[in-house]
């Protein structure tokens, strides 16, 4: 599985505009009054505008080559403030070989950087810069109707990591691990990793593989289809 794109909203174009593509340098693809298109490697970041009365909290993971995690650490403390939890400012995740770093962008929504060892390749370099982002790695999907959503992913073959459990009150990793990109399926109220702040129901849209598309609405409403031609 691969995320080719997903939509997010925010409260405030110009300010997250100028967070991703001024402070951190991402290529700006697109733009119009209501709206902005970011490249993330092979995959793209869309951001729409939305009114303030509706609530949104969003995490998602950059993949960066194996071999430059603490040059991308290096590189993003030199520009935002690093998440820590008792003094400890990066995690390594055992079950899929990797080193994470996180950070809050301009609406408070938890971006990570991740480097998986085995699947994510290494590159010669001696600095990191915008442009080793490789593709979005993992992208939540807040839903109390987990097990509901996981059985329609699986039907679209979209399964869980290594074939493990559905946890009702944790992530669920959903994607082969070969591949290094994931839906996490976890419930409201949940606290992200390294964070204060709680995981909500937020609208999203996803596309995957270039043909699958999936959504949530702020309701809670999920959809999932296939789409028939390129966007």
């Amino acid at each position: 599985m691969k995320i080719s794109k997903i939509k997010l909203y925010a409260y405030d174009l110009h300010k997250m505009r100028e967070f991703y593509c001024t402070l951190l340098g991402f290529e700006l693809l697109d733009e119009g009054t209501h709206f902005f298109v970011i490249a993330a490697g092979e995959s793209k970041v869309r951001f729409e505008k939305i009114e303030a009365s509706v609530a949104k909290q969003y995490h998602f993971a950059f993949n960066i080559p194996s071999n430059l995690f603490q040059l991308a650490k290096k590189w993003a403390k030199e520009r935002v403030d690093i998440l820590s939890l008792d003094g400890v400012d990066e995690v390594y995740f055992k079950t899929i070989d990797a080193y994470s770093c996180y950070f809050y962008d301009a609406e408070n929504n938890v971006v990570e950087l991740i480097a998986r060892q085995q699947i994510n390749p290494s590159v010669n370099a001696d600095t990191f810069s915008i442009q080793h982002i490789l593709n979005i790695a993992e992208i939540n999907l807040t839903t109390d109707a987990i097990a509901d959503v996981v059985d329609r992913l699986k039907e679209y073959d979209i399964t869980p990591l290594k074939g493990e459990d559905i946890h009702p009150d944790a992530l669920t990793f959903m994607g082969n691990y070969e591949e290094g990109a994931h839906l996490l399926i976890g419930p409201s109220e949940r606290l992200w990793y390294f964070s204060t702040r709680k995981a909500i129901i937020s609208p999203i849209q996803i596309e995957v593989n270039k043909e699958i598309v999936i959504s949530m609405t702020a309701k809670g409403n999920f959809a999932i289809s296939e789409q028939t031609k390129d966007r």
